[in-house]
Protein backbone atom coordinates (compact mmCIF):
# COMPACT_ATOMS: atom_id res chain seq x y z
CA UNK A 1 0.00 0.00 0.00
CA UNK A 2 3.31 2.18 0.43
CA UNK A 3 4.01 2.01 -2.92
CA UNK A 4 0.48 2.13 -4.10
CA UNK A 5 -0.70 5.00 -2.08
CA UNK A 6 1.62 7.78 -3.50
CA UNK A 7 -0.79 7.43 -7.22
CA UNK A 8 -3.70 6.94 -4.78
CA UNK A 9 -2.84 10.32 -2.71
CA UNK A 10 -2.48 12.41 -6.16
CA UNK A 11 -6.31 10.90 -6.94
CA UNK A 12 -8.29 11.54 -3.65
CA UNK A 13 -5.92 13.82 -1.70
CA UNK A 14 -4.00 14.15 1.81
CA UNK A 15 -7.35 14.60 3.56
CA UNK A 16 -9.06 11.53 2.21
CA UNK A 17 -6.15 8.82 2.51
CA UNK A 18 -5.32 10.96 6.14
CA UNK A 19 -8.99 10.20 7.47
CA UNK A 20 -9.17 7.04 5.99
CA UNK A 21 -5.66 5.90 7.00
CA UNK A 22 -5.89 6.70 10.67
CA UNK A 23 -8.82 4.18 11.56
CA UNK A 24 -6.33 1.35 11.14
CA UNK A 25 -4.43 2.50 14.60
CA UNK A 26 -8.29 2.44 16.93
CA UNK A 27 -8.27 -1.07 15.10
CA UNK A 28 -5.17 -1.88 16.00
CA UNK A 29 -5.63 -1.00 19.16
CA UNK A 30 -8.77 -2.36 19.76
CA UNK A 31 -7.40 -5.85 18.75
CA UNK A 32 -5.16 -5.57 21.51
CA UNK A 33 -7.42 -4.34 23.93
CA UNK A 34 -9.29 -7.24 23.16
CA UNK A 35 -6.62 -9.98 23.66
CA UNK A 36 -5.63 -7.81 26.95
CA UNK A 37 -9.18 -8.31 28.23
CA UNK A 38 -8.93 -12.18 27.13
CA UNK A 39 -6.01 -12.79 29.11
CA UNK A 40 -7.50 -11.27 32.02
CA UNK A 41 -3.84 -8.64 32.13
CA UNK A 42 -1.50 -12.06 31.74
CA UNK A 43 0.52 -12.24 29.06
CA UNK A 44 1.47 -15.62 29.73
CA UNK A 45 -2.45 -16.79 29.55
CA UNK A 46 -3.77 -18.76 26.33
CA UNK A 47 -5.25 -16.53 23.43
CA UNK A 48 -8.12 -18.05 21.94
CA UNK A 49 -8.12 -18.06 18.06
CA UNK A 50 -10.90 -15.66 17.72
CA UNK A 51 -8.83 -12.77 19.43
CA UNK A 52 -5.57 -14.04 17.12
CA UNK A 53 -8.00 -13.87 14.21
CA UNK A 54 -8.68 -10.23 14.93
CA UNK A 55 -5.23 -9.36 15.66
CA UNK A 56 -3.57 -10.69 12.77
CA UNK A 57 -6.29 -8.92 10.38
CA UNK A 58 -5.80 -5.47 12.66
CA UNK A 59 -2.40 -5.80 11.75
CA UNK A 60 -3.00 -6.20 7.98
CA UNK A 61 -5.07 -3.23 7.97
CA UNK A 62 -3.56 -0.88 10.09
CA UNK A 63 -0.63 -1.75 7.49
CA UNK A 64 -3.01 -0.99 4.54
CA UNK A 65 -3.91 2.43 6.63
CA UNK A 66 -0.45 3.57 7.27
CA UNK A 67 0.48 3.17 3.62
CA UNK A 68 -2.09 6.01 2.99
CA UNK A 69 -1.18 8.12 6.22
CA UNK A 70 2.08 8.31 4.91
CA UNK A 71 1.81 8.92 1.81
CA UNK A 72 -0.27 11.91 2.68
CA UNK A 73 2.15 12.87 4.86
CA UNK A 74 4.70 12.67 2.71
CA UNK A 75 3.44 15.23 0.10
CA UNK A 76 2.69 17.16 2.51
CA UNK A 77 6.45 17.65 4.44
CA UNK A 78 7.82 17.85 0.68
CA UNK A 79 5.42 19.53 -0.99
CA UNK A 80 3.81 22.43 0.75
CA UNK A 81 7.13 24.20 2.33
CA UNK A 82 9.54 26.17 -0.33
CA UNK A 83 13.03 24.40 -1.32
CA UNK A 84 14.91 26.05 2.29
CA UNK A 85 12.08 25.02 4.40
CA UNK A 86 11.99 20.85 3.27
CA UNK A 87 14.21 19.74 6.55
CA UNK A 88 12.14 21.82 8.54
CA UNK A 89 8.79 20.94 7.47
CA UNK A 90 9.91 16.84 8.17
CA UNK A 91 11.31 17.84 11.38
CA UNK A 92 8.38 19.46 12.39
CA UNK A 93 6.26 17.01 11.74
CA UNK A 94 8.79 14.40 13.37
CA UNK A 95 8.47 16.12 16.42
CA UNK A 96 4.83 16.26 16.39
CA UNK A 97 4.81 12.63 15.88
CA UNK A 98 7.08 11.70 18.74
CA UNK A 99 5.60 13.76 20.87
CA UNK A 100 2.73 11.50 21.05
CA UNK A 101 4.94 8.38 21.78
CA UNK A 102 6.50 10.56 24.80
CA UNK A 103 2.87 11.53 26.06
CA UNK A 104 1.91 7.85 25.84
CA UNK A 105 5.28 6.29 27.35
CA UNK A 106 5.24 8.97 30.15
CA UNK A 107 1.49 8.28 31.42
CA UNK A 108 1.94 4.47 31.05
CA UNK A 109 5.56 4.55 32.91
CA UNK A 110 3.26 6.64 35.94
CA UNK A 111 0.73 4.09 35.98
CA UNK A 112 2.98 1.37 36.21
CA UNK A 113 6.26 2.37 38.34
CA UNK A 114 4.79 2.06 41.42
CA UNK A 115 4.30 -1.67 41.13
CA UNK A 116 7.98 -2.08 40.71
CA UNK A 117 10.23 -3.81 38.07
CA UNK A 118 7.92 -6.03 36.58
CA UNK A 119 5.09 -3.80 36.48
CA UNK A 120 2.36 -3.92 34.16
CA UNK A 121 1.67 -0.44 32.10
CA UNK A 122 -1.51 -1.12 30.70
CA UNK A 123 -5.51 -1.09 31.95
CA UNK A 124 -8.71 -0.81 30.44
CA UNK A 125 -9.04 3.19 30.94
CA UNK A 126 -5.29 3.61 29.08
CA UNK A 127 -6.99 1.07 26.02
CA UNK A 128 -9.83 3.15 26.01
CA UNK A 129 -8.22 6.32 26.21
CA UNK A 130 -5.81 5.41 22.90
CA UNK A 131 -8.39 4.00 20.74
CA UNK A 132 -10.58 7.46 21.45
CA UNK A 133 -7.28 9.74 20.58
CA UNK A 134 -6.64 7.42 17.28
CA UNK A 135 -10.45 7.68 15.84
CA UNK A 136 -10.72 11.36 17.07
CA UNK A 137 -7.04 11.73 14.57
CA UNK A 138 -9.49 10.18 11.47
CA UNK A 139 -11.91 12.90 12.17
CA UNK A 140 -9.35 15.75 12.31
CA UNK A 141 -7.75 14.55 8.69
CA UNK A 142 -10.65 15.87 7.17
CA UNK A 143 -9.03 19.78 8.50
CA UNK A 144 -5.83 19.30 6.10
CA UNK A 145 -5.72 21.80 3.29
CA UNK A 146 -6.09 20.29 0.03
CA UNK A 147 -3.11 20.78 -1.92
CA UNK A 148 -4.37 22.93 -4.44
CA UNK A 149 -5.14 25.55 -2.27
CA UNK A 150 -1.42 26.21 -0.76
CA UNK A 151 0.23 29.37 -1.22
CA UNK A 152 4.04 28.51 -0.27
CA UNK A 153 5.80 31.39 1.57
CA UNK A 154 7.43 32.19 -2.20
CA UNK A 155 3.63 33.11 -3.25
CA UNK A 156 4.51 29.94 -5.62
CA UNK A 157 1.09 27.95 -5.54
CA UNK A 158 1.23 24.24 -4.98
CA UNK A 159 -0.51 23.16 -8.89
CA UNK A 160 -2.62 19.74 -9.37
CA UNK A 161 -2.73 18.60 -12.68
CA UNK A 162 -5.53 16.09 -13.06
CA UNK A 163 -4.46 12.41 -13.01
CA UNK A 164 -6.23 8.65 -13.17
CA UNK A 165 -5.32 5.34 -11.89
CA UNK A 166 -4.00 3.97 -15.31
CA UNK A 167 -1.20 7.14 -15.02
CA UNK A 168 -0.73 6.83 -11.39
CA UNK A 169 0.02 3.00 -11.86
CA UNK A 170 2.12 3.04 -14.77
CA UNK A 171 4.47 6.33 -12.69
CA UNK A 172 4.54 4.06 -10.04
CA UNK A 173 6.04 1.60 -11.83
CA UNK A 174 8.57 4.03 -13.72
CA UNK A 175 9.85 4.56 -10.12
CA UNK A 176 11.63 1.42 -9.97
CA UNK A 177 13.67 2.41 -13.32
CA UNK A 178 14.14 5.96 -11.88
CA UNK A 179 17.70 6.71 -11.31
CA UNK A 180 17.58 8.69 -8.05
CA UNK A 181 15.21 6.08 -6.50
CA UNK A 182 17.48 3.02 -7.47
CA UNK A 183 20.57 5.29 -5.56
CA UNK A 184 17.76 6.10 -2.46
CA UNK A 185 16.52 2.27 -2.22
CA UNK A 186 19.50 0.70 -0.02
CA UNK A 187 18.86 3.26 2.77
CA UNK A 188 14.84 3.45 2.25
CA UNK A 189 15.00 -0.08 2.62
CA UNK A 190 17.23 0.54 5.55
CA UNK A 191 15.23 3.40 7.09
CA UNK A 192 13.05 0.71 9.76
CA UNK A 193 15.42 -2.37 9.04
CA UNK A 194 17.40 -1.78 12.70
CA UNK A 195 14.24 -1.67 14.31
CA UNK A 196 13.42 -5.25 15.06
CA UNK A 197 17.32 -4.95 16.93
CA UNK A 198 16.27 -2.09 18.96
CA UNK A 199 12.64 -2.81 20.25
CA UNK A 200 13.63 -6.77 20.46
CA UNK A 201 16.96 -7.90 21.81
CA UNK A 202 18.34 -4.86 22.93
CA UNK A 203 14.88 -3.48 24.76
CA UNK A 204 14.25 -6.75 25.89
CA UNK A 205 17.13 -5.80 28.45
CA UNK A 206 15.19 -3.38 30.51
CA UNK A 207 12.93 -4.40 33.11
CA UNK A 208 8.90 -3.55 32.42
CA UNK A 209 8.83 0.01 34.20
CA UNK A 210 12.54 0.70 32.49
CA UNK A 211 11.37 0.02 29.18
CA UNK A 212 8.94 3.02 29.40
CA UNK A 213 11.63 5.25 31.37
CA UNK A 214 13.74 4.34 28.78
CA UNK A 215 10.89 5.30 25.57
CA UNK A 216 9.93 8.38 26.94
CA UNK A 217 13.78 9.63 26.26
CA UNK A 218 14.29 7.68 22.99
CA UNK A 219 11.25 9.58 21.47
CA UNK A 220 12.16 12.43 23.26
CA UNK A 221 15.54 12.38 21.52
CA UNK A 222 13.60 11.53 18.46
CA UNK A 223 11.93 14.73 18.46
CA UNK A 224 15.37 17.02 19.24
CA UNK A 225 17.48 15.15 16.65
CA UNK A 226 14.88 15.59 14.03
CA UNK A 227 14.78 19.60 14.58
CA UNK A 228 18.85 19.84 14.94
CA UNK A 229 19.15 18.11 11.60
CA UNK A 230 16.46 19.56 9.44
CA UNK A 231 16.05 22.93 11.24
CA UNK A 232 19.47 23.99 11.87
CA UNK A 233 22.00 22.23 9.87
CA UNK A 234 19.66 20.77 6.58
CA UNK A 235 17.78 24.73 6.38
CA UNK A 236 20.85 26.31 7.20
CA UNK A 237 20.56 29.21 3.92
CA UNK A 238 24.29 30.73 5.17
CA UNK A 239 24.85 27.62 3.08
CA UNK A 240 24.19 26.34 -0.54
CA UNK A 241 21.55 23.35 -0.39
CA UNK A 242 24.70 20.91 -1.84
CA UNK A 243 26.99 22.03 1.22
CA UNK A 244 23.97 21.38 3.43
CA UNK A 245 23.10 18.53 2.01
CA UNK A 246 26.60 16.92 2.40
CA UNK A 247 26.99 18.11 5.76
CA UNK A 248 24.23 15.50 6.65
CA UNK A 249 26.36 13.35 4.66
CA UNK A 250 28.56 13.53 7.24
CA UNK A 251 26.61 14.01 9.90
CA UNK A 252 25.04 10.40 9.36
CA UNK A 253 28.64 8.52 8.36
CA UNK A 254 29.75 10.10 12.07
CA UNK A 255 26.91 9.03 13.99
CA UNK A 256 26.98 6.18 12.02
CA UNK A 257 30.17 4.89 13.43
CA UNK A 258 29.76 6.50 17.01
CA UNK A 259 26.67 4.85 17.86
CA UNK A 260 27.16 1.86 16.52
CA UNK A 261 30.76 1.56 18.03
CA UNK A 262 28.98 1.87 21.43
CA UNK A 263 26.34 -0.40 20.46
CA UNK A 264 29.35 -2.98 19.29
CA UNK A 265 31.13 -2.62 22.59
CA UNK A 266 28.15 -2.89 24.51
CA UNK A 267 27.27 -5.99 22.88
CA UNK A 268 30.19 -7.75 23.51
CA UNK A 269 30.62 -6.41 26.97
CA UNK A 270 26.85 -7.37 27.69
CA UNK A 271 27.73 -11.21 26.58
CA UNK A 272 31.37 -11.47 28.33
CA UNK A 273 29.43 -10.09 31.88
CA UNK A 274 26.36 -11.73 31.30
CA UNK A 275 24.33 -9.01 31.21
CA UNK A 276 21.82 -10.42 28.72
CA UNK A 277 21.30 -13.75 30.26
CA UNK A 278 17.31 -14.19 30.82
CA UNK A 279 15.78 -12.86 33.83
CA UNK A 280 18.49 -10.51 34.16
CA UNK A 281 17.35 -6.84 33.39
CA UNK A 282 18.35 -3.16 33.72
CA UNK A 283 16.00 -1.31 36.14
CA UNK A 284 16.43 2.54 37.07
CA UNK A 285 14.62 1.94 40.59
CA UNK A 286 17.15 -1.14 41.95
CA UNK A 287 20.53 0.09 40.36
CA UNK A 288 20.03 3.36 37.94
CA UNK A 289 24.04 2.71 37.69
CA UNK A 290 23.94 -0.12 35.77
CA UNK A 291 20.74 1.40 33.54
CA UNK A 292 22.08 4.37 33.00
CA UNK A 293 24.77 3.12 30.43
CA UNK A 294 22.52 1.15 28.38
CA UNK A 295 19.88 3.48 28.57
CA UNK A 296 22.13 6.41 27.07
CA UNK A 297 23.18 4.25 24.44
CA UNK A 298 19.10 3.70 23.49
CA UNK A 299 18.72 7.30 23.90
CA UNK A 300 21.61 7.54 21.20
CA UNK A 301 19.52 5.35 19.06
CA UNK A 302 16.69 6.98 19.21
CA UNK A 303 18.90 10.15 17.83
CA UNK A 304 20.14 8.03 15.17
CA UNK A 305 16.67 6.78 13.75
CA UNK A 306 15.57 10.79 13.79
CA UNK A 307 18.51 11.50 11.81
CA UNK A 308 18.21 8.87 9.14
CA UNK A 309 14.30 9.61 8.70
CA UNK A 310 15.12 12.91 8.04
CA UNK A 311 17.82 13.36 5.90
CA UNK A 312 16.49 10.76 3.52
CA UNK A 313 13.28 12.43 3.12
CA UNK A 314 15.34 15.88 2.93
CA UNK A 315 17.23 13.93 -0.20
CA UNK A 316 14.08 12.88 -1.73
CA UNK A 317 12.73 16.47 -1.31
CA UNK A 318 15.60 17.91 -2.93
CA UNK A 319 14.92 16.29 -6.26
CA UNK A 320 12.29 17.98 -7.23
CA UNK A 321 8.95 20.29 -5.86
CA UNK A 322 6.40 18.52 -8.01
CA UNK A 323 3.31 17.61 -6.07
CA UNK A 324 2.64 14.71 -8.14
CA UNK A 325 6.22 13.75 -8.57
CA UNK A 326 6.82 13.93 -4.34
CA UNK A 327 3.92 12.16 -3.86
CA UNK A 328 5.19 8.99 -5.61
CA UNK A 329 8.30 9.59 -3.90
CA UNK A 330 7.08 9.64 -0.48
CA UNK A 331 4.83 6.30 -1.58
CA UNK A 332 7.84 4.46 -2.83
CA UNK A 333 10.08 5.34 0.26
CA UNK A 334 7.34 4.42 3.27
CA UNK A 335 6.74 1.36 0.75
CA UNK A 336 10.22 0.06 0.61
CA UNK A 337 10.56 1.08 4.27
CA UNK A 338 8.15 -1.14 5.24
CA UNK A 339 8.80 -4.05 3.36
CA UNK A 340 12.12 -4.05 4.30
CA UNK A 341 11.28 -3.54 7.87
CA UNK A 342 8.46 -6.83 7.46
CA UNK A 343 11.21 -8.97 5.74
CA UNK A 344 13.33 -7.86 8.97
CA UNK A 345 10.65 -8.55 11.68
CA UNK A 346 9.96 -11.57 9.45
CA UNK A 347 13.45 -13.57 9.79
CA UNK A 348 13.80 -12.76 13.01
CA UNK A 349 10.27 -14.33 13.89
CA UNK A 350 10.34 -17.24 11.32
CA UNK A 351 13.38 -18.23 10.00
CA UNK A 352 16.16 -17.43 12.43
CA UNK A 353 14.11 -19.15 15.22
CA UNK A 354 15.32 -21.53 18.11
CA UNK A 355 12.69 -24.20 17.08
CA UNK A 356 15.17 -24.41 13.60
CA UNK A 357 17.71 -25.10 15.44
CA UNK A 358 19.33 -21.31 13.78
CA UNK A 359 18.37 -18.75 16.44
CA UNK A 360 20.67 -15.51 16.23
CA UNK A 361 22.17 -14.19 19.17
CA UNK A 362 21.13 -10.65 20.13
CA UNK A 363 25.45 -10.15 19.06
CA UNK A 364 24.56 -11.15 15.49
CA UNK A 365 21.29 -9.23 14.81
CA UNK A 366 23.36 -6.42 16.62
CA UNK A 367 25.49 -6.93 13.15
CA UNK A 368 22.15 -7.01 11.21
CA UNK A 369 20.85 -3.87 11.77
CA UNK A 370 24.55 -2.02 11.55
CA UNK A 371 25.66 -3.22 7.64
CA UNK A 372 22.51 -1.55 6.16
CA UNK A 373 23.31 1.54 7.76
CA UNK A 374 27.26 1.80 6.91
CA UNK A 375 26.23 0.44 3.22
CA UNK A 376 23.57 3.28 3.46
CA UNK A 377 26.07 5.77 4.27
CA UNK A 378 27.95 4.97 0.65
CA UNK A 379 25.16 5.95 -0.73
CA UNK A 380 23.73 9.41 0.38
CA UNK A 381 27.43 10.23 -0.73
CA UNK A 382 26.54 8.71 -4.22
CA UNK A 383 23.04 10.49 -3.96
CA UNK A 384 24.25 14.36 -3.00
CA UNK A 385 26.96 13.90 -5.57
CA UNK A 386 24.61 12.82 -8.31
CA UNK A 387 21.81 14.28 -7.59
CA UNK A 388 21.57 17.31 -5.24
CA UNK A 389 21.87 20.91 -6.98
CA UNK A 390 21.47 23.68 -5.29
CA UNK A 391 18.06 24.85 -6.54
CA UNK A 392 15.78 22.67 -8.67
CA UNK A 393 15.08 23.72 -11.99
CA UNK A 394 14.23 20.76 -13.89
CA UNK A 395 14.25 17.13 -13.21
CA UNK A 396 14.44 14.22 -15.96
CA UNK A 397 12.81 10.98 -14.82
CA UNK A 398 12.33 8.35 -17.73
CA UNK A 399 12.60 10.66 -20.17
CA UNK A 400 9.54 13.10 -19.00
CA UNK A 401 10.57 16.46 -17.88
CA UNK A 402 9.13 17.16 -14.62
CA UNK A 403 8.13 20.90 -13.72
CA UNK A 404 10.04 22.50 -10.57
CA UNK A 405 7.66 25.52 -8.86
Amino acid sequence: MGLLAGGLNNILGPRILAAIGGTGYAIYAAAQYNIFKVQGGDDSAPIPDSANTFSIFSGAYIGLCAGMLWAAQGQICLTYPTESQKGTFFATFWVIFNLGAVLGNTISTALSWGAGSSGVAMNDAMYLIFIILMAGGSIVAFLIQPPGTIIREDQTQVETPPTNVLREFVEVLKLFTNPAMLTILIPCMSSNWFYTYQFGPFGDNFSGRSNGLKAIFYWLSQAAGAWVLGNMFLDNTKYSRTTRAWTGCYIMAGTTLAFFGGGAAFQYASVSNGWTDKGNHFDAGDNFGSFFGPFLLYVCYGLYDAFFQVYTNYLIGAISNDSETLSRYAGFYKGTQSGAGGISWALNGFVFTASKGNALTPTTQFWVMVVPCVISVFFFAIFCKVFVKDTTDESVEQGSSIKAH
